[in-house]
């Protein structure tokens, strides 16, 4: 009697055809950046203080992976030879762009700083948000030649969350900290209901001059003081840590990949709300966590408070979107 194949294993044959390997080649520039830089894959933003953070590209290859699942009856690879040509010479062309943004980042981030006038708070912010540009311009152009322009919105996902992470460096290489008014009007409605949460996981709001009985907060404005147990800490939420841009772009991830359910319009827009919900949840349990990490793990915050965010973000909209398909596959 055969064994019985699993799940996953009719998942991985899915790629395991010509049709797939147009995939490989849009993986290319970031498996060279994996190779070449690694250190910059850490999950995290300003991670080992080199300011930049390429962990958004796994998620890229995770979303156009879905895609192909999604779509693998629409995509088939042209069995045109100049167009396997021309794929080739783009995919030299951002090769060369990505190992120049390696091997010469010091200089580029002098450039950008100097003539382009990037704040010094954030100098790898804009390379960072051209990489992802140019990658969503070059998965676009790759899916054209290798399967068919009229194809591209098969793989529209992972551009979108590019560009979405795109502009979200782009803006903090320009405004950094508090300086983009109409998004930091957003962080007090964050820090009220954070207050709350911590309220309910046992903090008590600071009534004197001094604490007694820990742990205790004040907020003032966008700061949020904290006595805990391993020491006081006062926390500045900027419109970067308030999530907000980080919830529009995985919201547009999530109503990208729900708009290509073969789904009643009705059960889309539920689903749509609840990822909504949801990514709005998950990010003020990310600026609870931290503050809880502080007042009872260690003060020494920058990994966690670095790799936090994206860990929630991406493993919600994972999951997610594995319930989704679970529960059409049952519907």
């Amino acid at each position: 009697m055969a064994p019985r194949k699993t799940s996953f294993t009719n998942f991985l044959k899915q790629f395991r055809n010509r049709d797939a390997l147009p995939l490989l080649v849009i993986f290319a520039p970031i498996l060279f950046l994996l190779v070449a830089d690694p250190g910059s894959f850490a999950v995290g933003w300003f991670f080992l203080e080199r300011q930049i953070g390429r962990v958004g590209f796994i998620f890229v290859i995770l979303l156009l992976g879905w895609d192909f699942h999604d779509s693998r009856s629409k995509l088939h690879l042209t069995s045109t030879k100049w167009r396997y040509a021309l794929a080739g010479v783009v995919l030299a062309g951002v090769l060369a762009f990505y190992w120049i943004e390696v091997f010469y980042i010091d200089s580029v981030r002098i450039y950008v700083t100097s003539k382009l006038g990037v704040s010094q708070l954030s100098t790898l912010s804009f390379p960072l948000a051209i990489e992802f540009f140019v990658f969503a311009i070059y998965c676009v152009a790759e899916a054209a030649i290798l399967y068919s322009p009229r194809k591209i919105l098969q793989t529209a996902t992972p551009v979108i969350y590019a560009v979405g992470s795109g502009v979200l460096a782009l803006a903090d290489a320009y405004f950094p900290g508090d300086t983009l008014g109409f998004l930091q009007a957003w962080v007090p409605s964050v820090w009220d209901v954070v207050v709350f949460l911590l309220r309910l996981a046992g903090y008590h709001t600071l009534t004197g001059i001094l604490p007694t009985t820990l742990p205790e907060m004040v907020l003032n404005g966008n700061n949020l003081c904290v006595w805990g147990f391993k020491g006081f800490a006062c926390f500045i939420i900027n419109w970067q840590c308030s999530g907000f841009v980080s919830m529009i772009i995985y919201n547009l991830v999530a109503a990208a990949l729900i708009l290509k359910l073969d789904a009643p319009r009705k059960r889309k827009l539920i689903y749509f709300a609840i990822g909504v919900l949801g990514t709005y949840f998950v990010n003020l349990i990310r600026i609870t966590l931290i503050v809880l990490y502080v007042s009872y793990i260690t003060m020494d915050l920058q990994i966690f408070h670095e790799s936090i965010g994206e860990i929630l973000f991406i493993g919600w909209i994972i999951i997610y979107l594995l319930l989704v398909i679970r529960f059409e596959n049952r519907a």
